[in-house]
């Protein structure tokens, strides 16, 4: 099997892990609030990348502004957007979630273009305009928003797809960050420092939650967000990237949503709307047809899968 070949696996097969963080993320949410979710996974993804920090410490950042980009990474990353993702996941359900995750390309060409002034060909208009309306779909359960964006299901929603806002925030400010240091060195930097965030918030919300128990189920959960979906997929995304050109990625673009919805229907009995499944199609549709446009100038890469 040729290398190419291989770290194309490697990406598919940390999509298809990382579309299981939702099934996992809920059994975690049955009893334990979202902040103390996050601070019980990245702690194991911490100790699991402590290597990792260790052996090169010498490459992390030492100029000022790279110091600070790193910090707006953590911030960005792995505390704003995983509060927004994992709140909005405590509200709404598996399937929602990973329907909705696959619009983060969409939002990442969309900041591009107010941000860097990209320009939008015509068919990439209405793919964003196709995915809008799945979006409206999906955390409406129909047509009508916003209206129809009430209830704890709807906020939930709501509150995913703030969080791919700030997933495509995050995109563009490490673009540069990842051309310069190892990717996977700043994953485990942001990933600890988020820590400094999680632990006072998620003891408190234990505390005000008088300290509920997790059980087996959300333990095992925990370590799958911990370990595969934050330590072993992290690595398998970066060891693909650099192996596999950008053109390439776009059917990985699929895997979470499909996979994501397949397992919470399978694992958690989710019977997803007709709806949902309509405005997840939509979804998909927009994101196929902006990144089969983006695949055309070298310059423009399409954006690649979201990460859970």
């Amino acid at each position: 099997m040729g290398g190419r070949n291989r770290a194309l696996l490697v990406l598919a097969g940390s999509n298809v892990l990382w579309a299981g963080s939702y099934v996992a993320g809920k059994a975690v949410l049955a009893t334990w609030p979202f902040a103390s979710l996050n601070m019980l996974r990245f702690s194991i993804a911490t100790v699991v990348l402590a290597p990792v920090l260790w052996r090169q410490r010498r490459a992390l950042p030492r100029g000022r502004g790279d110091r600070w980009r790193l910090v707006a990474m953590c911030a960005i990353g792995f505390v704003a957007n995983k509060t927004l993702e994992y709140w909005g996941l405590s509200l709404t359900t598996a399937t929602d979630t990973a329907l909705l995750i696959a619009a983060e390309a969409l939002a990442t060409v969309l900041l591009s273009v107010l941000i860097l002034g990209e320009r939008l060909r015509r068919l990439e208009v209405l793919g964003l305009l196709a995915g809008a309306v799945g979006v409206d779909l999906v955390v409406a359960g129909g047509l009508g928003w916003p209206q129809g964006a009430t209830g704890p299901v709807a906020l939930g929603n709501l509150l995913v797809v703030a969080a791919l806002g700030i997933e495509a925030v995050f995109t563009l400010v490490g673009a540069s960050m990842v051309q310069r240091y190892p990717p996977l060195l700043l994953t485990a930097a942001a990933v600890a420092g988020s820590l400094l965030v999680w632990w006072p918030a998620g003891l408190a919300a234990l505390a005000a939650d008088h300290w509920p128990g997790l059980g087996l189920g959300g333990w095992v959960g925990a370590a799958y967000l911990g370990v595969i979906s934050t330590a072993v997929c992290y690595w398998g995304w970066f060891y693909g990237l650099r192996r596999v050109m950008p053109g390439r990625l776009a059917p990985l673009l699929f895997i979470q949503p499909l996979v994501g919805t397949a397992l919470a229907v399978l694992i958690r009995g989710e019977r997803p709307s007709a709806a949902t499944l309509a405005g997840g199609a939509l979804i998909l549709l927009g994101v196929a047809t902006v990144v089969q446009q983006r695949q055309a100038p070298a310059s423009n890469p399409p954006a690649v899968a979201g990460t859970a």
